[in-house]
């Protein structure tokens, strides 16, 4: 008779539930990234923006021209305020995701570790019963006198 986990059908829902848990904090890891790239992308253009002004400054500029330099470096500074808070709270759904995951994992790790516990106590029991068999067997052989 071979092996059977009572809890087999718990054991795939739970590493069903963590491949989910895994492909959200995937999702949830992309997120992060691509706020992270678009707050770099306009950290560097306000730092450009800011090297153009110094540099228009240095040259002699005129007062609209500073005006709308002005303006822009406030945009820039709007939008980059605007991705940190996307950053931070890519982070903070990042962390949670990661709970659950983690969670999620330790769940189907436990219903793993109980299989193979019982795995290795219904192996250990099949090989004493094959072993008193086989003694069985060859006690019940007549005895042969040499």
């Amino acid at each position: 008779m071979p092996f059977r986990f009572p809890l087999n059908t718990v054991l795939k829902y739970r590493a069903e539930l963590e491949k989910r848990e895994e492909r959200a904090l995937e999702q949830c890891r992309e997120l992060l990234t691509l706020a992270e790239t678009k707050l770099a992308e306009i950290k560097a253009q306000r730092s450009q923006a800011l090297a153009e002004c110094q540099r228009l400054l240095e040259v002699g500029i005129l007062g609209d021209d500073l005006h709308y330099a002005r303006e822009q470096q406030q945009h820039l500074q709007e939008l980059e305020a605007q991705a940190e808070k996307r950053v931070a709270e890519a982070k903070i759904n990042y962390d949670a995701e990661m709970k659950v995951f983690l969670v999620a994992r330790q769940k189907r790790e436990i219903l793993d570790e109980l299989k193979q516990s019982q795995k290795d106590a219904y192996t250990a029991q099949q090989d004493r019963r094959d072993q008193h068999t086989v003694d069985e067997i060859f006690g019940a052989r007549p005895k042969r006198d040499t």
